[in-house]
Order: C-alpha cells, then sequence, then structure tokens
C-alpha cells in the first residue's frame, strides 16, 4: 500500500499542513488539479489518489474554497494487494470555466498550464506541494536518490521546471504514459525540495541515512586500506624469510655476522610480524629503522651470494 512507502509517509506528513491562506489555498488546489485531477464529461471534476491522507485533504480544501463537499468513491483492491484508490467527484463545477482556461484545474483556480505563475514563496510552496501529493513519487533511504513529479502536457511542465529553478533546483525531464516527468537525482536536490515542501521528517530521514552510509563508507575505505597494508607486510616479510634462508643455506648461521643472526632468527620464526614488533622481540630491542636497516643488509648480502 502506498502509505506503507517513503512516498506514502511524506505524503502523509504534507497532508497534516494547512496553506497559509486563502490564495495559497488555491495555489495548492491548483497543484493537486494538476497532479491528479481531470475534468469530466458533463462539466463536472474528478481527483484519483491512492493516498488516503491526500484524499482527506482534498476534501477539506475544495470545501474550504468552494463550499461543497465532493463525492468520494473508493475503489477497493485490496484483494490485488494494491491498496484502495481513492475518487474524488464534483458533479457539477462550483464556478463556471472562464475563457482562455488550459482545462487541466478547477475552474477559479491559478492555472499554471494558461502561463499563471505564483509570486509569493509561500503560494510557490503550496503549488508544488499540492503537485507532489498528487502526482509524487520520491524513493525510501537506502532504494537510490530519486524524487519526481509528473504533469500534463509540455506547457505545464516548462511551468513547473522554472519554479523548481527558482530554488536552485536543477529538474531533469523524462516521457511518462503521456505525461512529462521532472525529476530529481542527487542526494542534496531532493533534501531541499522536500524540505521546502515542509516534509521536514523526511529530510531528516533521508539526512540520516546519509550520514550512516557514509560512516560505513568511510569504514569501508580504512578497513580496505587497512588490509592492503597488511597485505604487503606479509608478502614482505615472506619474501625477507625466503632470502634469509637461502643466506643460510649458503653461509650457515655461523656465517652470518653476529649483528644480523639474531633479527634473521626472529624474522623467519615471525613472518608475518611488522618491523617494529621484530623490534620488541630482540634483547635488546631495536628500533623499527634499526630493524630494518638490518634486514636490507640481510637480503643485499642474500643478492650478492645468489648472484655468485
Amino acid at each position: 500500500m502506498i502509505r506503507d512507502t517513503f512516498s506514502g509517509q511524506v505524503k502523509d506528513e504534507l497532508a497534516r499542513l494547512w496553506p497559509a491562506d486563502g490564495a495559497a489555498l488555491a495555489w495548492e488546489l491548483a497543484g493537486l488539479c494538476l497532479g491528479c485531477g481531470m475534468p469530466v464529461e458533463g462539466k463536472g471534476w474528478r481527483w484519483r489518489t491512492e493516498s488516503a491522507a491526500t484524499a482527506r485533504l482534498l476534501v477539506r480544501l475544495v470545501r474550504a474554497r468552494y463550499g461543497v463537499t465532493p463525492r468520494l468513491v473508493v475503489d477497493r483492491r485490496g484483494k490485488l494487494g494494491r491498496g484502495n484508490v481513492y475518487e474524488l467527484w464534483l458533479d457539477e463545477p462550483p464556478e463556471p470555466a472562464g475563457a482562455g482556461g488550459s482545462g487541466l484545474v478547477l475552474a477559479g483556480l491559478p492555472d499554471p498550464g494558461a502561463g499563471e505563475q505564483p509570486r509569493r514563496r509561500q503560494d510557490r510552496e503550496a503549488f508544488l506541494r499540492g503537485l507532489f501529493l498528487g502526482a509524487g513519487s520520491v524513493s525510501g533511504p537506502g532504494h537510490g536518490y530519486h524524487a519526481e513529479v509528473v504533469v500534463p502536457g509540455a506547457a505545464a511542465a516548462r511551468r513547473v521546471a522554472a519554479e523548481l529553478r527558482r530554488w536552485g533546483l536543477r529538474p531533469g525531464r523524462a516521457r511518462r504514459r503521456g505525461r512529462v516527468g521532472l525529476y530529481l537525482k542527487e542526494a542534496d536536490q531532493i533534501a531541499e525540495f522536500l524540505g521546502r515542501l515542509g516534509a521536514h521528517q523526511a529530510v531528516l530521514a533521508l539526512e540520516n541515512h546519509r550520514v550512516v552510509k557514509g560512516m560505513r563508507n568511510q569504514v569501508n575505505r580504512l578497513v580496505n586500506a587497512e588490509t592492503a597494508n597488511l597485505r604487503k607486510a606479509v608478502d614482505a616479510g615472506l619474501r625477507q624469510v625466503a632470502a634469509i634462508r637461502r643466506l643460510v643455506e649458503a653461509v650457515g648461521w655461523e656465517g652470518l655476522p653476529p649483528s644480523l643472526r639474531e633479527v634473521a632468527r626472529v624474522r623467519i620464526e615471525h613472518p608475518s610480524a611488522s618491523l617494529r614488533d621484530l623490534g620488541q622481540l630482540l634483547d635488546p630491542p631495536l628500533s623499527k629503522s634499526a630493524v630494518g636497516h638490518r634486514i636490507r643488509r640481510l637480503q643485499a648480502l642474500a643478492a650478492r651470494y645468489q648472484e655468485g
């Protein structure tokens, strides 16, 4: 069901918000008309949504704007596992359609499809909030970054894209079954978009996921780096052991200089130990650089005898 998705949770949060004033209310209702509404034969109007929260908000907005209550029809499709679809009907338009409108919004509302645009911040936020409630989606944390609103027609898409760009957003475009999808793919852009709409809990969920993901990636990088360093140290230790064994086979233990004999023995007994750890195993202990110097001398002697 939609309410069980992240998009559904965002819409539940947004549907609890109420427009700042009558003008913002008209713009939010216009966004809902553009997103999930359509005129029907006989000059009525219908909205269709899978979000119960959006349906409840639509009833309140229409009642507040026009003083009438739309008729609610619930298409129960639970047996198919798809949840309910809510249809709200206005059998008669509350106001006569004006001339020159795009037909994409209910009469008496601002019409983005006909070139109208919200001037105030609260109107812009209300309009895009209504559009998202009607035809928006956003992927949940951990499922990639994708937020989208779908609008009917190129003219309306241009107007909506212009409003998104006024927020500093960079929407892409895609065809969606005869409609136009405007989408955002970057985490920062999506967080900014949801925050402007008023979905602050959703933004917190996204940010928390980003923090956890960033920490996990950092830990993985550190582990990978440590593993690579350990592998290098083990490989180097094995090469040193092989060189020391060849040298001992050539000259014997007594043939090794006294200053190198104990370092050679400890390295063979501890092939994966670091130079610092080898130094602590000696008596008296030696520094890392001192151990490294002696092992390089052992390798040089082994190479000399091998060449000979």
